[in-house]
């Protein structure tokens, strides 16, 4: 695997609302905890932004469900619970077999042979190594695993899709790690055969094999973010 299948972080995250950027990026490095209560001034002063433009902020984050404003007792930061990540990992699914159709025309041998690639390379090093977690394999398999969802929807060419889908997508990974959900190598790897498939189909033109290969995947993806730790 080459340095472009890096895992780039959260910093890399990018919205048209700076609040909405700080406020991931306190919940991805602990200094805001899912489920906690805060005032609306200790949010400000630990994002860094003044009142006016928080309060546009926090308008958007009870339209994501990210907080609860409650009056008189601040704010309240949500917990991801069951349905919030099934809702989430279902609008994902929505989107990206709407877009499959679209792929499926407008797909480039150049993407094909990338994701190819991409995903060979990674299973070769998960099946080399041991234990597990060695040589940032996860957080490898993470970034393939963006760029490869994010190929499906980019050719439809719709920004405010897009946007959507990178959100959902994002907060499935703010769940997950409030859960602290524990990927082994198997699942890494169960993860890379389900997107051959659906890479096969697409390649073959088969957009109806390539809609049930991509839904098989997001049903196994859903139960693997259940898996105890």
């Amino acid at each position: 695997m080459t340095d472009d299948w890096s895992d780039k972080g959260i910093e890399n995250f990018r919205h048209r609302n700076l609040g909405y950027v700080k406020f991931c990026q306190a919940l991805d490095d602990g200094r805001l905890t899912a489920g906690e209560n805060i005032t609306q001034s200790e949010l400000s002063d630990m994002l860094g932004i003044s009142l006016s433009p928080l309060r546009e902020t926090l308008v958007l984050l009870e339209e994501y469900g990210l907080v609860e404003v409650k009056q008189r007792s601040g704010i309240k930061v949500f917990y991801p619970e069951v349905s919030f990540i099934r809702e989430n990992m279902q609008y994902r699914a929505m989107i990206e077999t709407y877009a499959m159709p679209v792929l499926v025309r407008n797909v480039t041998d150049e993407w094909i042979a990338q994701m190819r690639s991409g995903h060979l390379d990674l299973r070769q090093e998960w099946e080399a190594t041991t234990p597990d977690r060695s040589n940032g394999l996860p957080s490898k398999s993470r970034h393939l695993d963006r760029v490869f969802h994010a190929g499906i929807v980019e050719p439809m060419g719709n920004e405010a899709i897009r946007a959507a889908h990178k959100r959902v997508g994002h907060n499935v990974q703010l769940a997950r790690k409030v859960h602290m959900t524990s990927f082994r190598k198997t699942h890494y790897l169960d993860t890379i055969t389900e997107h051959m498939r659906v890479l096969d189909a697409v390649e073959a033109g088969d957009t109806a094999e390539a809609i049930t290969a991509l839904e098989a995947h997001f049903r196994l993806a859903t139960h693997r973010l259940f898996i105890d730790p």
